[in-house]
Order: C-alpha cells, then sequence, then structure tokens
C-alpha cells in the first residue's frame, strides 16, 4: 500500500515538476547545463503523468489540467526565472510580489498542452460517431505519429508569450539541421514528441516500436547527411562592410532619456557617435544601432521632404565614417488627430548625405508591453493603464538597400521569435532581401540567460530561411548568424563596443519552407501515414 502510494504521489506531483525542470533545461542557461535531449526526457515524463499512452477515460479532465500546471510552472521557474527580475526592473515590483506574479505565467506559457488535452478529451468522447477515422488514427501504425503531429501542430499555431518549442533546443547541434530549410523548427519537434512517445510506450510495454524507430531512423539519417553549409567568399554576390554599435545604456539613463533629461540624452548619443567614428582598417558601408537607440521621437512622416529635420547628430556620423546609417528609435505620425497608437517602435536608415531612405514600423507589438491584445477596446482603455506604451502597428514590410544595392530587412526584438511572420515579411517583399537585421534591446532583463535564449530561438530564422541575421543589441549579445547556424565573432552581455564584419551574402531563392511553412511537413506527416496504414493492411493480409 506504502509503495502504491508513493508511485501515485511521484506520478502526481514529482514527476511532472521534474518533467518541467527538464524541458527548460533545454534551452540556454547560465547556471544549468543545457541539453538538447533533456526537453525530450520532460515531454515523456508529462506523456506518462497524463496516463496517454493508456489513456484511463475514468480519469477527470480536471485532473489531467492540474498535472500540465505542475509541469508549465516547474518549466516557468526554471526557464523563465527573469520574468521576476524583469517585472521588478520594469515596474519596480520588489519580491516577493514580483515571484508570484512570474509564476502565474506558468498558466500561459505553454498553452498548446492544454489544448491538446481538450482535443483529446474530446476525440475519445465521440469516438464512436468518427468510428472509421477512430479506427484509422488508432492504428498501431500511425498512433503516435498522428499524436506528435497534433501536438506540432498547436505548438506551432497556439499564441504564445515566449515561443520556445520542444525542437528548439536541436540548434545546440548545428550545422547538422539539414531538414531546416524543407520543413522548419517544427520537423524536429515532430521527431523530438514522436521519440517521447515511443519512450514513454517502451516504459509501459517493455519493448519499442519498430514502425516509429524506423521513421525515426531515416528522418535522422537524411538530416545528418545533410548538414547545412555556410556561403563561401568565392561565391557571394554582394559584400558589405558592417559597423555593429553596442553601447551598452542601462535602463535608468535610457528611461531618464526618453523622460526628458537633456544631460541624459547628451550622454547616450555622445557614446553611440564615439563608438560609431572610431578608426576602421575598412571603409564601413552601414553603421548600425540597436532597437530604440535614438531616445527622442522622429518624424519620418515629414522627414523625406524636409531632411533639416533629420538629427545632427546622425548627419555627423555619416560625415564622420562616410558610411550609411541605420538606427532603431521612435516614430511619431502627427498627422493623426487622437495620441492614441500615434508612435512606433520603428527602423530608420539613411543614406551618405544624411537623408532618409527608408523606414519599417514594428509589426508585431509584445502584449502588455506595447499594446494590449484587445482590439478596439484598447483605445479606452489607454488613459487607464501608464505602464504600456501603445504604440501603433506598422503595415508595411519594407525592403532596404545598402549603398551597394544589397536588398536587406528588418525585424525589431520580438518579431524574430516568429517564423510564421518572417516567412510573410520574405514573401511580401518585391525582391529576395539578402540578409536580415534584427534589432534588439535586452537590457530589461540584465544578466540573466533571456539574451542566450533569445539569441538561440533568433538562429532559427537564419536556417529556416538560408538567410544572415545580423542581430544587433543594445547590452548584448550582438553578432551575424550565418545560414548554417554558426556565429561570428560576437559582443557579450554588458559589453560597450563595436564589432566590425564584412557580410558576404548571395542573391537568395526561397527555401522550401520559405515555399510551403507549416503546409509541406503537413504534407509529409500525412503522406507517411497513409503508406504507413496500407503497409499495416497488407502485413495483415500476408
Amino acid at each position: 500500500m506504502s509503495k502504491s502510494f508513493n508511485l501515485s504521489s511521484f506520478k502526481k506531483y514529482f514527476a511532472p515538476l521534474l518533467g518541467g525542470s527538464l524541458y527548460a533545461m533545454g534551452f540556454p542557461m547560465k547556471t544549468l547545463l543545457n541539453v538538447f535531449f533533456l526537453p525530450i526526457l520532460g515531454i515523456s515524463l508529462l506523456i506518462y503523468c497524463l496516463d496517454i499512452i493508456s489513456y484511463d477515460q475514468s480519469r477527470k479532465l480536471l485532473s489531467r489540467i492540474k498535472t500540465v500546471l505542475l509541469f508549465s510552472l516547474s518549466y516557468c521557474l526554471t526557464g523563465y526565472y527573469w520574468i521576476p527580475h524583469t517585472i521588478k526592473e520594469f515596474g519596480e515590483i520588489s519580491f516577493p510580489i514580483n515571484w508570484l506574479i512570474g509564476a502565474s505565467f506558468s498558466l500561459i506559457i505553454a498553452p498548446q498542452f492544454i489544448f491538446f488535452l481538450l482535443s483529446l478529451t474530446l476525440f475519445y468522447k465521440y469516438q464512436n460517431k468518427i468510428k472509421p477515422i477512430f479506427d484509422f488514427l488508432s492504428q498501431n501504425s500511425v498512433k503516435y505519429i498522428f499524436l506528435a503531429f497534433i501536438l506540432t501542430v498547436f505548438e506551432y499555431y497556439i499564441p504564445q508569450e515566449f515561443p520556445a518549442h520542444l525542437g528548439h533546443p536541436w540548434i545546440q547541434i548545428t550545422p547538422y539541421l539539414g531538414l531546416a530549410p524543407l520543413f522548419g523548427a517544427p520537423i524536429y519537434s515532430f521527431i523530438g514528441y514522436l521519440m517521447a512517445f515511443n519512450i514513454c510506450d517502451g516504459f509501459y510495454k517493455k519493448k519499442l516500436r519498430r514502425t516509429d524507430l524506423s521513421v525515426l531512423f531515416i528522418l535522422l539519417l537524411i538530416n545528418f547527411c545533410m548538414p547545412l553549409s555556410k556561403l563561401t567568399k568565392e561565391k557571394f554576390d554582394h559584400q558589405d562592410h558592417l559597423r555593429l554599435v553596442q553601447a551598452n545604456i542601462g535602463n535608468f539613463l535610457k528611461v531618464s532619456a526618453e523622460g526628458g533629461s537633456h544631460i541624459a540624452v547628451r550622454e547616450i548619443l555622445q557614446q553611440y557617435l564615439n563608438l560609431s567614428i572610431e578608426k576602421s582598417e575598412k571603409q564601413i558601408d552601414l553603421v548600425i544601432w540597436p532597437e530604440t537607440a535614438y531616445p527622442r521621437l522622429l518624424d519620418s512622416f515629414n522627414m523625406k521632404d524636409n531632411n533639416q529635420i533629420v538629427p545632427r547628430l546622425f548627419k555627423e556620423a555619416i560625415i564622420q565614417t562616410g558610411s550609411e546609417l541605420f538606427v532603431g528609435g521612435y516614430d511619431i505620425n502627427r498627422n493623426r488627430d487622437t495620441a492614441f497608437e500615434k508612435e512606433f517602435n520603428s527602423t530608420f536608415h539613411f543614406n551618405q548625405r544624411g537623408e532618409l531612405k527608408d523606414v519599417y514600423h514594428k509589426m508585431r507589438l509584445i502584449p502588455f508591453g506595447e499594446n494590449l491584445p484587445f482590439g478596439f477596446v484598447n483605445k479606452y482603455i489607454a488613459p487607464l493603464v501608464k505602464n504600456i506604451s501603445f504604440f501603433g502597428r506598422g503595415k508595411n514590410y519594407t525592403l532596404f538597400k545598402t549603398q551597394n544595392s544589397t536588398p536587406f530587412v528588418s525585424a525589431i526584438c520580438y518579431e524574430i521569435l516568429f517564423s510564421s511572420f518572417i516567412r510573410d515579411f520574405l514573401n511580401s517583399t518585391k525582391a529576395e532581401p539578402s540578409f536580415l537585421i534584427n534589432l534588439t534591446n535586452d537590457s530589461w532583463y540584465g544578466d540573466t540567460s533571456e539574451p542566450h535564449q533569445h539569441l538561440a530561438l533568433a538562429k532559427w530564422r537564419a536556417i529556416e530561411f538560408d538567410i544572415p541575421l545580423v542581430r544587433m543589441t543594445n547590452t548584448g549579445i550582438t553578432s551575424i548568424i550565418f545560414s548554417d547556424g554558426t556565429e561570428s565573432e560576437r559582443l557579450d552581455v554588458n559589453t560597450q563596443k563595436n564589432l566590425d564584419i564584412t557580410l558576404y551574402t548571395k542573391d537568395r531563392s526561397k527555401t522550401i519552407f520559405q515555399r510551403f511553412g507549416f503546409l509541406g511537413i503537413t504534407m509529409f506527416v500525412g503522406l507517411l501515414m497513409v503508406i504507413l496504414y496500407f503497409l499495416e493492411i497488407k502485413k495483415t493480409r500476408i
């Protein structure tokens, strides 16, 4: 009785907590070991605790949801321990309230598992009404492939605050990610979930499934036999000498400047200017500053017609370097009648004459930081909420060009985490960009794991779309990520320095993932299930 009780307690409490911690440890951590296989073990424990293999229908849905929430709580506090730090920095909320708020994120940190449970419950509840479909999906040859795919679908499509998926830790084995340009990061989530189901099934039945093992072996073989390669200097179509300026502006100074302090503004601008105009061995083509580097409002709507309102600092940096300037800042539409959503988080591109060439307004805003997800109701809430910026949402996918005619695009901070957004961006420009700039400000997170996690997730965009990613940050980590997932020299966290790099790029063609997105893996898994089903029928007839 005691032994049974201990096993029950392990399954009910300790195992989901352990599973959540293992899941988190697949992502970069400053104090804990991170291994790409650990999240698969974590998901295996979750599947075991949810009784999905045998699926005891007498177990209540609420009981399973509690298990998922314990998993999410452990995942949240282990992997996102920096959330309380950010709440303290951004909202000036101290311990223990900041930690309680941080723990509450576990309710929304991994919603895909809740949706999976709801779908599975409905599936079994109405199995008699969909008997042919139920029988097909219950076939031993396709059962776990189907469940792994459904989890991958929910993971990809259900909105998440910080989308860290099961497949993302595989970035640690780059450049051996040959399936990524075909199916994106989701293929590695699918492989991971399929592995997890089979680990759990083997634990129950003491025997591994040959069909799933064959599928996994073939996928992994193809993946490792097709390593990604980096563009060589001999095969480039464009080259641009870039200067990445990491001024390492602290939050106190940044907030003071944005609040109107002339001393803070002067200090920030002087730091950017000094780093920008340092001597270089090569002629710089493009100087790049990070997200919201310029602390005052700019007016792109009038700046194109009136060069006199371009800040003198920009012109001075351009004159002394002889280069173009690409900078993050705040834009304002003074033509709007209302103050609501009048400002934009933006990137600005200035030519060698100090004239504004083009601008991009951020389109994917951070919920509860840059806006609220309540649609038209937001304008009524805005006067009551002081700590949210209520930025306007951009409408145009801007294609920039360097002075060497190299086309490129820009994504701001949070936007780089969403492959669907970057895919839409790349597919909406008039020409294929040769590289992508991601301007970011991770200063709110301090010297925690967040900058490292943000970088690791951003690397997937370079791989999925075969495009170099220039990651320019305020406080680190600044570097260039190449299309095979490898990285250039970097400027680490809390470093004040510039980084000069010659970027060699090519005239890109669309990857399979850019063309078809999630449809590619859907067609692949569908075809796989049909083949396995007919092989199963043929086997039973023999």
